[in-house]
This record gives structure tokens, sequence and C-alpha cells, in this order.
């Protein structure tokens, strides 16, 4: 098994071990003192049970566990009262034995102690089960894991410590000292992969080391009651945060004008966003003036920004090069603002008022989280449900669009059906499905005869049309039509015998003509190419002459017209000049300057020429490489133009000879669009392999597009061409931009 496997179930089963812990021992929070022999409270922790259930200041602890407070151990060694069941009380002459067990928990508690550090974790879990499969043999990937499993455990081993647990204090602050240089560690390996690391790794090291010697300094003072293990904590967190923080400024400097300083400033964010409200209202506070301003437990609260960020990133292609969209992440999260709002001032005004806004915002953040698992929630039900509900109109369309989509990827007949029938078992309550070339054989599914022979009856009584529903009772048929003098149709049977309504036939009719066209389609292009291929074999094939003659032709005429408004207008001009040296009467220096002028432009037209060569055909294409070629085409733009172009190929592999050409003509393209249309001054361009795939990455400081015109193709022509052909090798093409603000191409081909 993966040892980050083994590294996710122990986490899995040490995370339930605490939380039982935590629900089965309340937090009391009481602090106490001995006065001439007597055990008195002196401290009442604000969320604890104590404060909750009329236990005040100054009142007499008689007995914990039936026994003497001395007796009980985390009186004895921390001067606080934790872990008990019964503790007898006397308040003047009034005695009383209060009862703690697991329903003692208020909402506080069950909120900050249970219910974040439990969902904490299970994200990071989810996350990092996510990271295992997308990258499963990367190691910045595998210290991801472990730094988003250590956080998980350390926020709910917290809650256990606080409660004076020695098994659950081991746990956090082994998993404490490791959250920083496993941090690093990451930080580390992610940019030494890109290439762009700034600092030795002997740093990470080290900050291990120093981690590992604090940790043994906050167990051997335990021993000396005049340093606590909360200040040996606090003050290496601190050290470690400022290391942190100076490195990543240092990379965020270093970096500039790359688009990984993007990927730094989210590192940045997700440690401002996640640290710093428990340095600023917890930590320092504690050890410069010994009283913290906000408790312990809202500023941990912020740690949930940390596997947020690390997700944006991911969904924002600037970590670990994900491609998947988060415009539903988008969408949910909007409309999950105002009920998370309304919520909280409901809360406050009617249930329990507060003052404290670091509490409104916790309890704003909780809802707003739950309110969007509600919203991927409901979809996922109704996407498993909508079958057996009578589901809106939209539900359809968006099926429609989704089928469409998929259909225009499938390059065979076998996907193309592939599709259908897992459309069909989302969106419809079909028991089986099965395609047929004969209505007159039977389904290879289970049927009752009887149902069957009305179908057929139906069937041989009407008229065929493609796409076309008849059913009776439980078995429904679909025709998709004739393809190669073959029927095909689609048979059905439904887990309940009830009749579809309207919209569902309207959908299934649809569905089956989209798939019967591009069935069609495919056999057609198929057809083609066969031809295509039997006419090249002919040695006198006039139908195949005729078609290569008139595809050279429009080749021919196209450099025809390039070369009469270059060279040709060129050469005219220069002719000219040399009559009037052949006519007019001159002086020999006159003469000798004229001549410079005409060499220089000789000159000029035997650059074009070349220019053109290369636009036909580049011979460093063939004869040097890839990246040679790249050069001589970035150093032919830079003569020309002004615009700066910092540029990075990384080509690991051998790659064919139609994807170096197609890769040579985009970067072509991609730099004449600059030329023509973006008025930039700096360009980057970054080429490496990844993942079996090519990758092209472009960004300009020019002026950007609107992306509906992209899409429309008014004055795109050129990028919508490299589209075209990224497509045409079965890669895909991401354009981002807007008016004003540059424009950034990723482009990905297999190999």
């Amino acid at each position: 098994m993966n040892r980050t496997v083994i590294v996710i179930i122990a986490s899995l089963i040490a995370a339930l071990y605490l939380t039982i812990l935590n629900v089965w021992h309340p937090l009391i929070g009481i602090g106490v003192v001995e006065k001439n022999g007597d055990v008195v409270v002196n401290d009442l922790y604000e969320f604890g049970w104590a404060k909750k259930h009329g236990i005040h200041i100054h009142d007499q602890v008689l007995k914990v566990d039936g026994k003497p407070p001395l007796s009980h151990f985390t009186v004895r060694e921390y001067k606080t009262i934790e872990q008990a069941k019964t503790i007898t009380i006397q308040r003047e002459n009034q005695i009383q034995t209060l009862t703690v067990d697991y329903r003692s928990h208020g909402t506080e508690q069950w909120l900050y102690y249970i219910i974040l550090p439990a969902g904490f974790f299970l994200f990071a879990v989810r996350l990092s089960i996510f990271l295992l499969r997308l990258r499963p043999d990367n190691n910045s990937a595998t210290v991801l894991i472990y730094l988003l499993l250590s956080a998980g455990l350390c926020y709910i081993s917290a809650s256990l410590s606080a409660k004076q647990s020695l098994f659950g204090r081991q746990i956090f602050s082994g998993v404490f000292f490791m959250l920083p240089p496993l941090f690093l560690h990451f930080v580390y390996n992610y940019f030494e992969k890109e290439k762009k690391i700034w600092f030795a790794k002997k740093i990470v090291f080290s900050l291990y080391g120093f981690n590992f010697v604090m940790f043994v300094a906050s167990l051997i003072s335990l021993s000396f009651r005049s340093i606590s293990e909360a200040e040996v904590l606090l003050a290496t967190f601190f050290i470690n945060m400022v290391i942190i923080l100076a490195l990543l400024g240092k990379g965020f400097v270093d970096l500039k004008k790359d688009e990984q300083q993007n990927t730094v400033k989210g590192l940045l964010l997700a440690i401002g966003l996640s640290a710093a409200p428990f340095v600023l209202f917890y930590s320092l506070p504690v050890l410069i003036i010994g009283k913290w301003v906000l408790p312990a437990e809202l500023t941990v609260s912020f740690l949930f920004a940390l596997p947020i960020v690390f997700f944006y990133l991911m969904a924002t292609d600037q970590l670990f090069q994900l491609q998947f969209s988060i415009e539903r992440l988008k969408y949910f999260g909007l409309f999950a603002l105002l009920p998370s709002f309304f919520m909280m001032i409901v809360y406050n005004q009617l249930i329990h008022h507060s003052s404290k806004w670091a509490e409104l915002v916790v309890l704003f953040s909780v809802v707003y989280i739950i309110v969007l698992a509600t919203f991927y929630i409901k979809e996922w039900l109704d996407r498993k449900w909508r079958a057996k509900l009578r589901m809106q109109k939209h539900f359809y369309q968006e099926s429609l669009y989704r089928i469409s989509e998929q259909l225009k990827k499938q390059r065979t007949v076998e996907g193309v059906m592939y599709c259908l029938e897992k459309e069909l078992q989302e969106i419809l309550d079909v028991e089986k499905i099965d395609m047929m070339q004969s209505i007159n054989e039977p389904p290879s599914f289970k049927y009752n005869q009887a149902h069957w022979a009305n179908i057929v009856k139906k069937i041989n009584g009407a008229p065929l049309s493609i796409g076309r529903v008849m059913e009776h009772r439980s078995l429904f048929v679909v025709f998709i039509g004739s393809f190669r003098q073959t029927t095909l149709w689609l048979v059905g049977k439904k887990k309940q015998p009830i009749y579809f309504h309207t919209e569902q036939k309207d959908w299934l009719s649809a569905i089956v003509y989209y798939t019967s066209m591009t069935m069609e389609n495919m056999l057609k292009v198929e057809d083609l190419l066969k031809e295509l291929d039997r006419l090249k074999e002919k040695e006198h094939s006039i139908s195949f002459t005729r078609l290569m003659f008139q595809w050279s032709e429009r080749e021919r005429k196209k450099l025809a017209i390039d070369l009469h408004d270059t060279l040709l207008q060129d050469l005219i001009l220069l002719r000219r000049k040399v009559e009037n040296l052949l006519v007019q009467p001159l002086y020999v220096e006159d003469i000798q300057k004229q001549l410079n002028d005409i060499d220089e432009e000789i000159l000029n037209v035997i650059d074009v020429t070349r220019e053109i060569c290369h636009e036909l055909r580049p011979p460093f294409l063939s004869q040097m490489g890839l990246k040679q070629a790249i050069t001589q085409l970035i150093d032919r733009f830079h003569l020309r133009t002004n615009i700066k172009v910092e540029w990075n190929v990384h080509i690991q592999v051998k790659l064919g000879e139609e994807q170096e050409l197609a890769i040579y003509r985009i970067i072509q393209e991609l730099l004449n669009n600059a030329v023509k249309h973006s008025q930039a001054s700096t360009i980057q361009l970054v080429l490496d392999t990844q993942d079996e795939a090519v990758q092209l990455r472009y960004v300009d400081d020019g002026t950007g597009i609107e992306m509906e015109k992209l899409n429309h193709h008014h004055g795109n022509l050129g990028l919508f061409g490299i589209k075209e052909r990224v497509q045409g090798l079965g890669g895909t093409c991401k354009i981002t931009s807007s008016h004003g603000s540059g424009l950034e191409i990723t482009i990905t081909i297999p190999l």
C-alpha cells in the first residue's frame, strides 16, 4: 500500500480517537489556587462548563470525583480542574455536587472544540485524497498532504490539550512543531520542480532541527514551573513565522515579472489569513502582556483559510497546473452570502446577543460553509434523484448542452454510444439499456413478452422517424437511424411502469437526434478518408489529382499575394532608383551615396526573402531542433520590434514532426499578433513538458482583448486559428484576458 495512503488512514484513526475523547470530556475551565490547605476557584474560562453551571470565583472545591481535590492529577500538576466526572463545591454554608458528562457541552464548546476541528480535518482529508489522485508521485504534493493532515490533527488535538489530556498534549506539541518546516519543505519542493527556487534546502532541514530542539525544550519545561510549555510553543511559532515570511518575501521580490510570483502571493495569503489572527491577537499579546486579546478558539478557526487558499490556487491553475473551472464555486458562494448574513443577524439579535465582532465573524464563517455545502449536496441529490422527480425544464436543457459538448469530443461510434447510454442512465429512471440493429430480435435483458409484442406492433404500424419515442408499460424504444444499410434502435427498460411525461419525451428525442447526426457525420468523415486513401493509391486518379491541384493553387495564390505586396514592390522601387542613376548626371559622391542606399535596400529585400522562406518552412526546425528554431524566431522578432521576449524552453522528450511544427507556428502567430494588436512592452513564453503533455504559456502586458469579440472571431482570426490548430492535435487552449489588462494563453498538447 502507498505510504501516503497509510498516513491518511492513520491520521483518520487518530482524528477519530481524538474527537471521541473531545466529546467524552467537556472543557470544565476551572483554575484553582491553594490557600491554607483549601483549594479555591480563582479563574473561570469563558467557554468552560463551570461558568455556564453556576460556579463562581472564590468557591471552595471540596472534592473532585469524590476524592480530595489535590489527589486529582490536573489540580496537582496544572492548577486546573479538567477531566472530572463530579465536582463538590462549597459557597458560604451551601455544599453542592455537580455532574460533568458529555451532555454538558455548551454551544460554544460544540462549535469550537468539536464541529470546527472535525470539519477542518475532513476538509483536509478530502483535499489530500484529491491531491493523491492528481499527483500520486509528486514530492511537493505529498508534502502538502502531510501539511494538511498535520494541521487537521493539530486543530483537533489543541482542543484536547486545553483539557489537560496527556495524549492530546503530546499529539498537539509534536504536530504543532512540525507545521512550519512542513510548509517550508512544500515551498522548496514545489519551486524546485519549477526551477525557480531561491533558498537552499539546508534551511528547510535547519528549521526541522530547530523545531525538534524546541519540542524537546517544551517537554523539559514541564519539569520547570518557571518556564511554561505554552510560552515555548508560542515563542517557537512566532520565530517560525518570521523565518517563513522573510523567505516568501524574498521569493516575491526575486520572482518579479515571473508567472510564479502569483503562487508566492497565494502562499503569503494562506499564511496571512490562517496564522495572522492567532499571532496578532493571541500569541504576541500572551508573550508580551500575559493576556490574549481574542481567545485562541476564535483565532485558530481562521486555520480554515489554509486549505481554502490551496484549493483556490489549484482551481486557478497557479498550483500543480490543474485545469478545472471554479465558476460554480463563485456562483454558489455569492448566493451563500445572503442567508449566512441573515442567520448571523437573527442569532445575534434573537438567540444570543453578542457584541464581540470575532464571535460574529466565526458564526458567519460557519454558517457560510454550511450553506455552501448545502448547495453542493442539493446539486448532487438533484442529479441522483432527478429521474424519480418531475424535474424542471432547465435540467433537461443542461443535459442537452452537456451531451452536445461530450459528443463533440468523441472520435469513434463506440464513444458516441457510450455517451448516450451514460446520459440516459443519469437522467431517466431506467434499469437496462440496449442497442439493437433489428427490432425483430429480442432484447438482451429480461422483459415481458406481451409488452414487447405491443411495442413491436406500434413500430410496424408507424412510419420510422429519428428520435420518435414508443413505449408500453416498462419498455420503450427509440429509432436512432440507418447507417450503411443498417438500422439502429435504442431499447430500454424502466424501473417503474410509468409513461414518460412530455418534457422527458422531448428531451429523449432531442439527444437521440443529436447522437444520430453525430454518428452520421462521423461515418461520412470515415468514408471520405477511405476514399482519399483509395484515390491516393491509384496512379491516375483524376478526382484526387484535381483535389491536390486545387489545394496547391490556393496556397500558391496566397504566396503570390505575399510576394506582390513585399518583394515585388521593393524591387520596382530599386529599379527606378537605378534608372535615375543611369539618366541623371551626378558627381561621384552623389553616386556613391545613392549606391549605398540601394545596397541597404537590397539587404532589406534579402532579409524579407529569408523571412518568407522561414514562414514557408523554418530550416532550423528539421536541422537543429525546435529550441534552436524558436531561438532564431525570437531573435528575428527582437530585430524588427521593441517588444522584450522573456522565454524558457524545457523539452525533455522527443516531439513528433507535426507537434514541433504546430508549436513553432503557434509561437510565430502569437508574436505576430503581439506586433499587430497587443501594444505590449514585454512578453513571457514558457514551453515545457508536464504529465505526458506539452504546455505552452504566453503572457503579455498589452491592451488585451474582449473575450466576447474573440468568441465571435471579430478581429482575432489569428487567435481563433491557434485554437483550431490546437484542437486538431487533441489539445486544449485556455485564453484569459480583458480589455486593458494584457493577454494570457495556456496551450496543452498531448504527447
